[in-house]
């Protein structure tokens, strides 16, 4: 019976980071698109939200054990109908002029963009290793993610703010493959990831603008804060056969990120 093995990633930008599939003992690549959708199952707003995310990810995976993967996303956060900010009178307070810049700033701004770029290493222990006197009921992995974030909106624009992060993450999952009569196998697996991210704004007191918002003189200083935060996500990979142009598999998920659930839907293909 021929055994698989999967591999688990996050990124908490939460860009959801490639996920390796792949034989035991194989040396491979792979390559997945994802969307997920960010939805409201018990709020009062509309269950399909305006937040989004895609991400492209390519992975090589080393005789079973070791996978690198490399990942590049965008995401759209508009999570509230309306939005409020600590405005003086006389200032205006719409949400293209103003942002809040505080930890959970992707909840409390409309529209914010943010593109990430990730790199990922993840070391895999599994039943086919010599560390095991019996084989264990799943098999789990440990992985390590580093990247760099930009983000963008109207209101940064206005502001003529540049916004931008870094983060490191730690990765564990665990997973089981179920075989199945028909022309594919399945791979239940959750991946739980611990981020902590520095985000880098412009100093309010640095840009100096005149009455059209066009800056005059810009410091150099500089204001950041630090976001810690778990992801959690349940994933059901269905792998198929192998065809001419490698082997497709397709990845239905839920997962909780930012306090908000995502429904997600991930397609790639194994060479």
């Amino acid at each position: 019976m021929k055994k698989l093995l999967t591999i688990i990633i996050v990124s908490l930008s939460f860009l959801n980071a490639q996920t390796h599939i792949v034989p035991e003992g194989f040396s491979g690549l792979s390559v997945s698109f994802k969307h997920d959708q960010n939805v409201d199952f018990f709020g009062e707003g509309k269950f399909l939200r305006d937040s989004y995310e895609n991400g492209i990810g390519f992975g090589y995976i080393y005789n079973g054990t070791l996978g690198i993967d490399l990942t590049y996303g965008y995401s759209l956060n508009n999570k509230k109908d309306e939005y409020s900010f600590n405005t003086t009178d006389g200032e205006s307070s719409s949400e293209e002029e103003n942002f809040n810049f505080v930890k959970n700033f992707r909840s409390e701004n409309a529209n914010v963009g943010d593109k990430a770029f990730s790199f990922g290493l993840t070391y895999y222990l599994n039943e086919n290793q010599s560390l095991f006197e019996y084989n264990p009921p799943i098999n789990l992995s440990l992985g390590l993610r580093y990247g760099t974030k930009n983000y963008s909106s109207d209101a940064l624009k206005f502001l003529n703010q540049d916004f931008y992060g870094k983060f490191y993450a730690i990765e564990f999952g665990a997973y089981k493959e179920l075989e199945t009569d028909a022309n594919f196998f399945m791979i239940p697996r959750v991946k739980i990831g611990i981020s902590n991210e520095k985000n880098i704004f412009d100093s309010m007191d640095a840009l100096n603008t005149d009455e059209g918002g066009s800056v005059l003189n810009e410091n150099n200083d500089t204001n950041s804060f630090k976001v810690s935060s778990t992801y959690i996500e349940f994933a059901l990979p269905f792998i198929l056969n192998n065809t001419s142009a490698g082997q497709p598999f397709i990845e239905p998920s839920i997962a909780n990120k930012y306090g908000t659930t995502h429904l997600g839907l991930r397609f790639g293909f194994l060479f």
